[in-house]
């Protein structure tokens, strides 16, 4: 079970036998003869560390033990989640390639993408379906990205289906599941090439550390530590530590925002206040029947929005008294995030529209607070609002 295997797997035996895995935060391994050195670059599969850049046993542990969840061979850790979502790309695109992604993405993963024209690297957006990425495949196109759920609307592609035409095409597919986590998506088993989570986010739980990780077949994942190595974007053993620490708790976590969050959404749609509410566990999610396909369950955001204007969601998101402004989700404290603001300001008018981005779109992060005391935050906020009106 997935809360027992999280808590007891240990990937590297610590040799006093420490229930915890120590920290390991030395950059420098040594040798005891020329002899041990020689046989170590000569050696195909690296049975040791020789320098910080190239890992060390904290963030060795960590590794595998997201890649033992991720139901894959192996994982590289780094120091951010868009270094997770940028180095797979540096790695495998070249000048005259052609890159497919959804356009319900994390900004800057976009922004990212976008500027690798000036490599000579060609990109095409489409909204997140099937069909439509189908469409936009091309004979150079090397990689389809996506995310499932993606940000903010939660939509899902059927990752088995695109996975059955990409892969005859030496197509990769990468999957960002960060807002689904481990528990409740594992994209490999449907047919991922790579998935990607930003650690910052569900794994910590905390609010109070950055890292990413990148899963997927050995064979890959090599390629993609050879460019991890050259770039630098190491995650330090201290960090990593924490990381594993936080993550056992990642299942129960999970279940209780699963749970509360649902219940949640469901209010907000009864809501006559609320003019729209995505969660792809809501019947009425455009995605509803692939997120029962793939998903566990529907996760901690959900996203509103309201009748009104950008003053309506200056008067709703000012009243909060549990919530509180800020980017980022997954972690115990309840957030709320309105990207017209946060992410989409300098973007233009018309190409927030296309992206459904409006005055009074708010994702709504929710913690672990008891769930009566955040349905009435937002029963007095949405009051306000009625009161402006």
């Amino acid at each position: 079970m997935f809360n027992t295997e999280l808590i007891h797997f240990s990937a590297i035996q610590d040799p006093y036998h420490s229930l915890i895995p120590p920290i390991y935060p030395s950059s420098v391994y040594t040798f005891n003869s020329i002899e041990e050195l020689i046989e170590f670059v000569k050696a195909k599969e690296k049975p040791r560390f020789e320098y910080g850049r190239y890992g060390n046993p904290t963030n060795r542990n960590l590794e595998l033990t997201i890649a033992h969840l991720e139901k894959t061979e192996d994982a590289l850790l780094v120091s951010s989640g868009m270094s997770a979502c940028t180095i797979p790309l540096l790695t495998f695109l070249q000048s005259g390639d052609h890159i497919v992604f959804t356009s319900d993405i994390y900004l800057k993963t976009r922004f990212f993408i976008e500027k690798l024209k000036k490599f000579q690297i060609e990109y095409t957006m489409v909204f997140p379906d099937y069909e439509a990425i189908k469409q936009a495949i091309r004979p150079n196109t090397k990689i389809v990205f996506t995310e499932l759920p993606t940000n903010p609307f939660f939509y899902i592609v059927d990752i088995e289906a695109l996975s059955h035409y990409l892969k005859p095409r030496g197509i990769l597919l990468i999957v960002d599941a960060t807002l689904a986590s481990p528990y409740n998506f594992n994209p490999i088993t449907w047919g991922a090439d790579i998935v990607i989570h930003s650690l910052t986010k569900y794994f910590s739980g905390q609010n109070d550390l950055i890292a990413g990780v990148i899963a997927g077949p050995k064979l890959l994942l090599d390629k993609i530590r050879e460019t991890q190595g050259e770039i630098g974007s190491i995650l330090p053993a201290e960090i990593s530590y924490k990381i594993q620490r936080s993550m056992k708790t990642l299942g129960i976590r999970m279940e209780y925002l699963n749970q509360v969050a649902l219940e949640i959404a469901e209010f907000l749609s009864k809501h006559p206040k609320v003019k729209k509410v995505y969660y792809p566990f809501l019947p009425s999610h455009p995605h509803f029947q692939l997120a029962k396909k793939y998903l566990r369950g529907g996760g901690g955001l959900i996203t509103i929005q309201l009748e009104g204007n950008l003053e309506t969601l200056k008067t709703f998101c000012n009243s909060f008294k549990i919530f509180k402004i800020g980017p980022s989700f997954g972690s115990s404290e309840s957030l709320i995030d309105p990207p017209y603001i946060m992410s989409h300001w300098d973007i233009p008018e018309n190409e927030k529209q296309l992206l459904n981005i409006t005055e009074t779109t708010i994702r709504l992060s929710i913690g672990l607070e008891n769930k009566e005391d955040l349905i009435k935050d937002l029963v007095q906020a949405l009051e306000k609002v009625k009161n402006l009106q």
